[in-house]
């Protein structure tokens, strides 16, 4: 079973248009509603490729409580902690040539008794023994990333590996706390985690090891069209997948982060400390966010979108190689 945490879900209207212009009047050729959140897509994506997973969030009566019935329609199991404010609605708009805007409401306030009521559903739900907490998204106000921290120090002490993917001051707060055991930023978050560019594979590996909190933790770096590097204390591994054309770009991390802890929970444990487990996690990781990106707006990919004899790696690619050199 893996665990995902939302703390900041979101209802996701996106509307598609053939072209977009500020200022104007745009007619949209197409819409699509759907529980969204770093976490929940995170939840649905293993739900289609037949992961046991469950999705804990905060829900008001009214949009959280829509969130609630869409994915136990599609057999998601939710777990909820009862809010006053709404859950928050966005707004997202693909144009014919997969260009995207995004439009993101702050989100609700927690007050200080219904953010204990969530780290006690989790503390909960950590009793039993799931192998992975997923804690995916922003942050609502009323929580920094101080959460997060303690999070993930809950889920070690019930011996639950935890994985984060956030940015912004909650990667920050992870990253240096040193408690997560899988972070999955993008290279632009890492450079300004680093407060610097890191242009290069050398500069990318060096900076994300020097995060690594244990022996067995591993950082996922999305480099968008140039793929995505793993990286651990046995080194690193590069994926790409060949060519796709996209349609939408939204939620493809997330799917990224669902094919890695996919295959982590399937493969043996033979191969899981080996570099061939990495192998298999990376690849797996970029067959599952290149295909969502040919899939319209947030939709997740299944079993027959995924084609990972389409994606390539490089055991412990050159140092000095620049990040916008790596392709298949």
């Amino acid at each position: 079973m893996i665990i995902t945490l939302t703390a900041n879900p979101s209802v996701d209207l996106t509307l598609e248009l053939d072209s977009f212009t500020t200022g104007e009047v745009n007619r949209a050729t197409g819409k699509h509603k759907d529980p969204a959140g770093k976490g929940i897509n995170v939840a649905r994506a293993l739900h289609k490729n037949n992961i046991s997973t469950a999705a804990v969030f905060p829900a008001d009566a009214t949009v959280g409580g829509w969130i609630e019935s869409a994915l136990s329609d599609t057999g998601i199991q939710t777990m909820t902690t009862r809010i006053a404010e709404e859950v928050r609605q966005n707004i997202t708009i693909v144009d014919a040539h997969g260009d995207t805007t995004k439009i993101n409401e702050a989100g609700p306030q927690l007050t200080e008794a219904e953010s204990a009521s969530l780290l006690a559903q989790i503390s909960g739900v950590l009793e039993t023994s799931p192998r992975w907490l997923v804690a995916a998204g922003s942050l609502p106000r009323g929580l920094d990333g101080s959460f997060y921290v303690a999070l993930g120090k809950l889920a070690h002490q019930h011996g639950v590996r935890f994985a984060v993917d956030t940015s912004g001051g909650a990667f920050a707060s992870v990253a240096h706390a040193g408690v997560a055991d899988l972070m999955k930023p993008n290279h632009e978050e890492l450079e300004e985690l680093a407060g610097r560019e890191l242009p290069t594979v050398g500069d990318v590996v060096g900076f994300a090891q020097s995060l690594l909190g244990n022996d067995e933790a591993a950082i996922v770096v999305s480099l968008g069209e140039n793929g995505a590097l793993l990286v651990n204390k046995r080194g690193s591994v590069w994926a790409g997948h060949e060519p796709v054309t996209p349609d939408s770009t939204v939620g493809a991390g997330d799917s990224t982060l669902a094919g890695y802890l996919s295959a982590d929970v399937t493969i043996s444990e033979e191969l899981s400390a080996h570099v061939d487990g990495d192998i298999t996690r990376i690849s797996t990781a970029v067959a599952w966010g290149s295909a969502a990106v040919q899939l319209p707006a947030t939709t997740v990919p299944g079993p027959k979108d995924i084609t990972i004899t389409a994606v390539h790696t490089v055991i412990n690619p050159s140092l000095t190689t620049a990040i916008k050199e790596l392709h298949v």
